[in-house]
């Protein structure tokens, strides 16, 4: 090839990569390094009625779904307040203008969380997917137009979960895999409680063609847990070892480990021998350094165990366990070499933040988590600092680091904020009950 046919080559390949997602994109719950961290930089530390707000858009009701970034497009998951609409939207990320809002599905709430619109959106920079507690799952184009819908519910059952299915994909390589760990009977509210359905409802995890919708594998991942123990909140995640990639999904009182080719189950671990109920998990399983730290329910634990293991993992093969405040609903972050946990579910006396070593569960800080309601959002962390919000909508930024240092706090006066602080494209999201905020430097 001669030398200009190797630039025009080389300028073509640039161009065709910049049509997709942009590196600074936030596409899927956790963000780019799916751990809740950012390479974003000049973000905003402060901010008030008139300092570093670029715009705030009005939402039609609340969700507990993250909102994702593609480009100059906001793409979030929500609720109708007062109906049963349950709506895939893009917002423009330069002006906060609504582009398109779509009825995907409907169905009312769980436990009054609005649960039902809360698993966050999953793009691959071409294309939107959507997926619903009703169990409508649904990919659009970036301009709205529907390329496909299915009803996992028709064809698996019920997505019968005591709080509302809100299990955000995991789309990676072409596939949206799903978790669908749930109780054996369909609680009275389940959306298509009625049936017909066969009982009792296996435990599934799903693997997606993100093209078709078409299943490519299903496994039934069997459990002996109880009642609402048999229920995930979590979205699973995906780590390289041995020469081979494992898919790590946490609940029904196990951790476990499939072939992401076919589903087949490559190992187990069990939290605990006792079966009692409340022993759900929600948040989800973390990769850092070859460890996935597993999360046991209600602040009981965290466990580091090593991937790529074989058959029936002992319980006391565990790298590290760590009882001293650990998360119940907030999913750990991964940020510049240390991991930050939000224990912010439990009675006020047991809310605090941690800053500890992943390789090794030591703690090198804890602080009371000062502020009204619990936090069920998941800490962000993004040039150099931790950003964090409340249910009642305390903000706090703190600086990332060795030492506790908090930066910034302020009420927003919004509840219920539940979802992930976003930070993409230099400015940051924040979700509200009824508002999207955006932040940015001017």
């Amino acid at each position: 090839m001669r030398p200009y046919g190797k630039t025009v080559a080389l300028l073509l390949t640039v161009l065709l990569a910049g049509a997709g997602a942009a590196a600074d994109d936030w596409l899927q719950w956790r963000g780019p390094h799916l751990n809740g961290s950012a390479d974003e930089t000049n973000l905003p530390t402060s901010f008030s009625k008139t300092e570093n707000v670029a715009w705030r858009a009005a939402l039609p009701g609340a969700s507990g779904a993250t909102p994702i970034v593609v480009g100059k497009r906001i793409f979030l998951a929500s609720m109708r307040r007062g109906g049963d609409d349950l709506l895939g939207m893009c917002v423009s990320a330069t002006d906060g203008k609504i582009l398109w809002r779509k009825t995907l599905s409907h169905g009312k709430p769980a436990a009054g969380r609005g649960a039902i619109a809360s698993c966050s959106p999953a793009s691959d920079g071409k294309s939107v997917y959507f997926l619903f507690g009703s169990g409508d799952l649904a990919a659009l184009d970036l301009e709205g137009k529907i390329l496909w819908t299915r009803s996992l519910a028709k064809d698996y059952g019920p997505f019968a979960v005591r709080y509302g299915y809100s299990s955000s994909p995991l789309l990676r390589k072409g596939r949206l895999y799903i978790p669908l760990l749930r109780t054996e009977k369909p609680w009275p509210y389940t959306v298509g409680a009625k049936g017909p359905h066969k009982l009792p409802l296996p435990s599934l995890v799903l693997c997606l063609d993100a093209a078709t919708g078409k299943t490519i594998w299903r496994h039934v991942r069997d459990t002996d847990a109880i009642k609402d123990c048999r229920d995930t909140y979590i979205t699973p995640m995906a780590v390289e070892v041995k020469g081979r990639t494992e898919l790590v999904i946490c609940g029904g009182e196990y951790v476990t480990a499939h072939d992401v080719a076919t589903g087949k189950e490559l190992w187990r671990w069990e939290y605990t021998k006792t079966r009692k109920i409340w022993q759900r998990i929600v948040a989800s399983p973390v990769i850092v350094d070859g460890l996935i730290l597993a999360s046991q329910s209600l602040g009981r634990g965290m466990f580091a165990l090593r991937a790529g293991g074989s058959g029936i993992i002992p319980h006391k093969d565990y790298v590290w366990k760590w009882e001293g405040g650990a998360p119940d609903v907030c999913t750990p972050l991964v940020y510049r070499g240390n991991v930050y946990v939000i224990a912010g579910d439990m009675s006020r006396k047991k809310k605090v933040l941690t800053c500890m070593d992943p390789k090794t569960g030591k703690i090198k800080w804890q602080s009371k988590f000062v502020g009204t309601g619990p936090w069920r959002a998941s800490a962000t962390g993004a040039d150099g600092k931790i950003y964090c919000i409340s249910e009642r909508g305390t903000y706090v930024v703190l600086a990332a680091g060795d030492e506790y240092k908090e930066l910034f706090r302020t009420s927003l006066k919004a509840a219920p904020c539940r979802s992930t602080i976003v930070a993409a494209n230099g400015s940051l999201l924040i979700r509200t009950a009824k508002e999207l905020i955006c932040l940015r430097k001017p």
